[in-house]
């Protein structure tokens, strides 16, 4: 290639650079002082295409509305039940009462970044001020993510799986809970106000709660009839994930996919742990404000036992 070409090449370059650093300057030289007009754009509006900081109502949870008996003694108990049927009434009223409220993690949703946004030229006389802008623009890997009981009231199962009479005159009773439960995710990933992707998926759970309950029983001789006092403490509750199934996902595949069903999981066994090491105090905290309504005179217990057995 002839040098003088290649001179006169970058000598051409060189003046279209200049020439369009010139038209930049005058540009904002005759902008200064104006207000700004507004930007004319054919293209559609897609605000509502892509994900925003607020959250439709179909993809939050719905608070719970438990109709619950306010006491022990308004727990209706059928008049043919056992004492299994009996305990299993009172234990479903207690958890029930002690039920987390369905739960939503959003402190993810929502990431902003600052980013450079050109620059704004200023006349100071004859002096040119220059000064970078910058913007807000949403960035980074957007997730939420929620947990919500399904109809606790009519499908939360109690099942008394064990009771046993140590000494001391109490009783020992290992009470099964089972929940099922649904979740929701959504990911979004976000680059610089753009949006590359955003899924959501839908799953089910049944959580399964394991509570050992003593309960110790107490004559009071100094009554006649003497009243039997019963005294309920909660010593051990424990949860876990018995079923975990992702019902829908979006058609995706790859790591935004894992991170989503794993982050769903993932929420759930923390919630679950929180609520673990809060139950056995919740349940005798409630036990304490109920202790009045469990006692009863020997002679309507006893009664009431030989009328059971007689049905």
């Amino acid at each position: 290639m002839p040098y003088d070409w290649m001179v006169n090449r970058w000598r051409i370059l060189n003046k279209i650079r200049h020439l369009g650093m010139a038209s930049l300057f005058f540009s904002a030289m005759l902008g200064y002082g104006q207000e700004p007009s507004e930007p004319v754009s054919n293209s559609p509006d897609l605000r509502d295409f892509f994900d925003t900081d607020s959250i439709p109502a179909e993809e939050r949870p719905t608070p719970q509305n438990l109709a619950l008996p306010d006491s022990l003694d308004q727990v209706i108990v059928p008049a043919t039940a056992d004492e299994k049927q009996e305990l299993s009434s009172w234990v479903r009223w207690l958890v029930l009462r002690n039920l987390p409220p369905n739960f939503e993690d959003n402190r993810k949703w929502g990431k902003k970044k600052d980013v450079f946004d050109g620059i704004d030229f200023r006349l100071e006389g004859w002096k040119v001020e220059t000064k970078r802008k910058k913007k807000t623009v949403n960035h980074g890997t957007w997730s939420r993510y929620f947990i919500e009981f399904i109809e606790p009231a009519e499908k939360l199962q109690v099942n008394i799986r064990h009771i046993e009479f140590p000494p001391k005159g109490s009783i020992r009773v290992v009470t099964q809970v089972v929940a099922p439960v649904k979740l929701f995710g959504r990911v979004s990933q976000w680059q610089r106000d753009f949006q590359w992707i955003s899924v959501s998926a839908n799953a089910e759970s049944t959580i399964e709660l394991n509570v050992v309950c003593d309960i110790q029983v107490l004559v009071n001789p100094l009554k006649i009839p003497p009243d039997v006092e019963f005294r309920p403490v909660v010593t051990d509750a424990t949860v876990s994930v018995k079923e975990f199934s992702v019902q829908r996902i979006s058609q995706i595949q790859g790591p935004l996919a894992e991170l989503l069903g794993k982050g769903i999981r993932e929420v759930l066994d923390k919630r679950l742990e929180d609520y673990r090491e809060k139950l056995v105090l919740k349940m005798n905290t409630e036990i304490a404000k109920q202790q009045g309504k469990l006692k009863l005179s020997f002679h309507d217990w006893l009664q009431t036992s030989i009328k059971k057995k007689v049905e």
